[in-house]
């Protein structure tokens, strides 16, 4: 496992700026909320939790247990610009892991997602997951192929599985990348 105590790591985007990848903590709750509440309603009606309350926000931050959520930020000077999470599965699931993000709008194209699911890959590996599954809007085609350009592979769509909170449902692409393989046992 990760020791996200110390986790620390720089990466520089496609614009020239250098960002700081790192553990969410319990300070980064206002940073984290301002990320969410900046955003528009088009940008975060397709998140699975209602983002822009400041109650599930803060429970995420109080209730941090890097066991079972491995989330990720990302910071540019003072600003907290992306946030990546892994939630690892449990009993039959343990070894799967489904992976969501979220960037802010003037940090999208420019290889921040990219390098903060690349990151995510590493520390997945190191909490011995075996897969990533990502659930994405079959109709975001960019967002698909990007995941498929980073390993993930297509394995089926599921058809209205997707509903957002006006009732309306969307078609999903259920995407999988396999991290690591199972110790092969010879005889």
């Amino acid at each position: 496992m990760i020791n996200f105590a110390v986790y620390r790591k720089f990466v520089n985007l496609n614009n020239g700026k250098r960002v700081l990848l790192r553990p969410l903590l319990e300070e980064d709750l206002t940073r984290l909320y301002n990320l969410f509440a900046e955003a528009s309603e088009d940008d975060t009606k397709f998140l699975k939790d209602e983002v822009k309350r400041p109650d599930i926000v803060e429970r995420w931050v109080s209730k941090l247990d890097y066991e079972r959520v491995m989330p990720l930020v990302a910071y540019c000077d003072d600003r907290l610009v992306g946030d990546v999470a892994v939630y690892r599965g449990s009993k039959t699931i343990r070894h799967v892991g489904e992976i969501r993000i979220f960037l802010a709008k003037d940090f999208r194209g420019v290889g921040l997602g990219s390098k903060m699911l690349q990151e995510m890959f590493e520390v997945a590996k190191k909490a011995d997951l075996m897969f990533l599954r990502a659930e994405v809007i079959l109709d975001h085609a960019k967002v698909v192929k990007a995941f498929r350009r980073l390993g993930f592979d297509l394995r089926c769509t599921l058809d209205d599985y997707f509903m957002r909170r006006d009732g309306v449902t969307h078609d999903i692409a259920l995407m999988i990348k396999r991290l690591n393989r199972p110790e092969e046992f010879t005889f």
